[in-house]
């Protein structure tokens, strides 16, 4: 188990590798201008790193000394965490946007094909809308949390209540259908 692990995690690698060779070869064919824009952009974006880890620590810090602050800044705080990726989402949806070019990422542990075009710009449009959505319904929590408007407060729990009340139970049950379904198209 440990081996097939280990080639997981070295294909991963090389496939990660040979994005980066493609974005490499795509940026040696574009204008030196384009060039030079990535290459400020990725300092730029880790700026927007940077707000991230500070978000956290602002969070962490707060949450340790919880007897120095009022409870409404602590759970201020990490409601606000979220919005802290806002800045960092919409950067690299810009920088796709002005490349034409998927850039590397590694978010749900496997990477994702290098992709240039139109569907490389629709996607980080889709990205900016996604991030302009997280900033605006984390943030908005977090202000009602710091605020303390109940009214505003009593409808984001409705809302969660609802949406988790359907979503998980519904995600149990295609789950389990999807299971079902394979098993039985296995056996024919």
């Amino acid at each position: 188990m440990n081996m097939e692990r280990t080639v997981q995690v070295g294909a991963a690698n090389r496939t990660r590798q040979e994005i980066k060779a493609q974005l490499a070869q795509y940026l040696a064919q574009q204008p030196e201008s384009k060039q030079t824009f990535h290459k400020w952009m990725k300092v730029v974006e880790m700026a927007g790193l940077a707000i991230i880890a500070g978000a956290f620590a602002v969070a962490m810090y707060v949450s340790i000394n919880h007897t120095a602050f009022p409870g409404t800044t602590i759970a201020a705080a990490w409601f606000a965490f979220p919005v802290s990726a806002v800045p960092l989402m919409i950067l690299e949806g810009l920088h796709t946007i002005v490349l034409r070019a998927s850039l590397p990422s590694v978010v749900t542990g496997k990477p994702k094909k290098f992709v240039t075009g139109s569907k490389a710009v629709w996607s980080a449009w889709g990205l900016i809308a996604t991030a302009l959505v997280v900033g605006a319904f984390w943030g908005t929590l977090a202000w009602a949390v710091w605020s303390f408007d109940m009214a505003l407060i009593e409808g984001y729990t409705r809302i969660l209540g609802t949406v988790l009340g359907v979503v998980i139970p519904a995600s149990i049950i295609v789950g389990l259908i999807s299971g079902l379904y394979k098993q039985f198209a296995r056996l024919r």
